[in-house]
């Protein structure tokens, strides 16, 4: 199976794998949803943290909950905000 719109910034996929890990899928793709592909508030919550970790900055539980091009424009975005922050 092929996934029809495959993550394409370096933030996309970083986020995919890290979804990948939490959600045991393979494929993201940067239109999937974070909750549609079985995700829940303890998963995000472990994905914040996991986000937190390795880049310096943290997204709102409410802002995980999106597509994956979505969380990965604003995880870019709070990175440019913190230039100090771990990348």
């Amino acid at each position: 199976m092929s996934i029809e719109h495959p993550p394409i910034t370096q933030m996309e996929q970083r986020l995919a794998g890290y979804w990948g890990e939490l959600l045991g899928l393979q494929e993201i793709g940067r239109g999937d949803h974070f909750i549609s592909l079985g995700g829940n508030s303890l998963l995000a919550t472990m994905l914040a943290n996991r986000i937190e970790e390795d880049m310096g900055i943290r997204p709102t539980m409410g802002e995980l909950f999106s597509t994956l091009g979505e969380v990965a424009t604003l995880c870019e975005q709070l990175v440019r905000e913190q230039p100090e922050a771990g990348r």
